[in-house]
Parts: C-alpha cells; structure tokens; sequence
C-alpha cells in the first residue's frame, strides 16, 4: 500500500509537467491554442485582451477546456459555435455554467442548442445513430453569430454540413477556424458525405474555403492545412 501511495505521489509531482509539455505541444501560432482532447478539436484564440473560445467539444470535453484555461489563468469571454453537432456544442452547458461568456451561433441552429427543436439529419445510418445517444444539456441565451462585433474575428457562412455552418477567419494571423465544412486529412481537404446535410452546398463551401489563399485552415477533425 504505502509503495503505491508513493507512486500517485510521484505522479502528482509530474502532473505540471506533464500539463506543461501539451500546452507548447498543442500552441499553434502567438495568438491561437488547440486544446488538445475535446474529441471535434476546440481551439482558443487570446488577442487584444479578449479571450474567445471555438467550438466546444463533447459533453466529456467541458473539464479539458477547464483545465486548460485553469493552467494559463484566463477564461473565454466569447465562445463561437461553428455548428450544432454533438461533439462541438456537447461542453458548452457546463462551460457557460462556470465562466458565463457570450455564446454565439448560427441563427438557423440556436433553437437546436437551446432545446427548442431537433436537428434536421442527412441521410446515413451513423449520422441517425449519433443523433439518438448524443444527447446534451440544454443552453439559453444564445445570440445569433450576426451580432457578433469583432475588429479582427470575422464570420463567413460555409453552409451545407449544417444548415448554418459558419467559419471563423481571425484575420491578423489568416487562421479559418472551419468546424466541420471540411475535414482535412494529409493536404486533402473534402466533404463529410455521411454527416453533411447538404451535399452540393457543401462542396460549394469547400470550394469556397479552398479559395482563401494564404489562409491556414484550422478543422474540427484533422491537422491545420495552409493554403
């Protein structure tokens, strides 16, 4: 007993280490962090004294978001919703909970996130399937991404995924923050034919978003693609 006391012991020790070693790890440029483990990738962007959080991860996510914003002192003072899939708004009712930040979404989706009605879903068994056990806990007050005011964050509508999926250019460092418009695998970047709901709109938008030359694109499944 007392060897493995002090074994956790041990572990404690190392824990900021640890904890150390994955925020470098997971820095991707001066201004913007992907937080590693939130299963659909949330990324925080600090710039001008603001805080803004994008997208937030499964339900299971919630406590990795916290503890990362624990470790560095701060908390989102916005958070931006790409779209209403489960696996980015899953964290967001405890995330609001503990830090009360402006939530904004895209218009079509918001009575999705707050309980008021069900998102409509494509076609494939595995979306149907997604869709009945992933469950989230309801949000209120969430504003339309329309009344989102930024100097340096801009909105730019990539729908077909989601009726409102909507991107987020931080303009002074070129990041597209995509959600799921795209998934990019290798230096590919292509459509989730079994979880949009649009397929056509949703070319168009990776088109779109393939079109922005000289932007880094930051995916919600995938490794950061420069174009």
């Amino acid at each position: 007993m007392k060897a493995r006391s002090d074994f956790r012991k041990g572990l404690e020790n190392l824990k900021p280490f640890f904890l150390v070693y994955i925020l470098v790890f997971m820095k991707i440029s001066d201004s913007v962090t992907r937080i590693e483990g939130t299963t659909a990738h949330s990324y925080s962007v600090e710039h001008e004294g603001q805080v803004v959080l994008i997208d937030a991860g499964m339900k299971s996510s919630a406590k990795k978001i916290v503890d990362y914003y624990g470790e560095i002192g701060k908390k989102p003072d916005v958070i931006l919703i790409t779209h209403y899939h489960v696996d980015h708004i899953g964290g967001l009712a405890l995330l609001n909970e503990k830090y009360s930040p402006k939530i904004y979404a895209p218009k079509e989706e918001i009575p999705v996130i707050e309980g008021k009605s069900r998102p409509a879903q494509p076609k494939s068994m595995l979306s149907k399937f997604v869709s009945v056990f992933g469950k989230t806990d309801i949000v209120s007050g969430v504003l339309p991404v329309e009344e989102f005011q930024s100097q340096w964050m801009k909105a730019i509508p990539t729908i077909g995924h989601t009726p409102g999926s909507t991107s987020y250019l931080f303009e002074p460092e070129g990041m597209l923050f995509v959600g799921d418009a795209v998934n990019i695998k290798g230096s590919e970047a292509t459509v989730n034919k079994q979880f949009s709901l649009d397929l056509v709109k949703a070319e168009e938008s990776r088109k779109k978003i393939m079109s922005m030359s000289g932007a880094t694109i930051l995916p919600g499944h995938g490794d950061p693609l420069k174009l």
